[in-house]
């Protein structure tokens, strides 16, 4: 028997269709390819020492599920016609906080040169942004299949 869900306001309307859209995103999500690509781009960080891996790749995966689910909502503009490179421009600033967030994290568990440190921020950025695009990849088709 189906549940009938009461809603009281459009605001209410509104988180519950997010919140419902999120949950059939993320069956497309996959734990094992995160950490397949965390290891490919932040292994080299990981050189001189194991001991905080765990931590980081916690926080590396909660950024990738941030990005993605971003990504996804941000491919409902992609249905309207918008050109992938507006929608990038209009993204960016959330998906810098994501990557400047997860490159704070980092610094918190590691130290080094500057250029080290640079490498670190370029890699969270291209994490978060792999991410983003596999969101936006997942909810672009989900639109386009009338499955939101």
């Amino acid at each position: 028997m189906a549940k009938a869900i009461v809603l009281n306001n459009f605001k209410e309307k509104q988180r519950y269709k997010k919140e419902n859209f999120e949950r059939k995103v993320l069956r497309d999500l996959s734990l094992a390819n995160i950490k397949k690509e965390f290891q490919r781009l932040f292994q080299p960080f990981f050189q001189y020492s194991l001991l905080y891996q765990n931590d980081i790749e916690d926080a590396c995966i909660d950024m990738a599920i941030d990005s993605y689910l971003l990504g996804a909502s941000y491919s409902r503009f992609a249905y309207h016609g918008e050109t992938l490179e507006k929608i990038k421009d209009r993204a960016y600033e959330k998906q810098q906080a994501i990557a400047d967030g997860l490159f704070e994290y980092w610094q918190f568990w590691c130290w080094g040169t500057e250029m080290m440190m640079e490498s670190l921020h370029l890699c969270c950025e291209a994490f978060v942004h792999v991410w983003w695009m596999e969101g936006y990849r997942n909810g672009e088709k989900r639109y386009r299949m009338k499955l939101q």
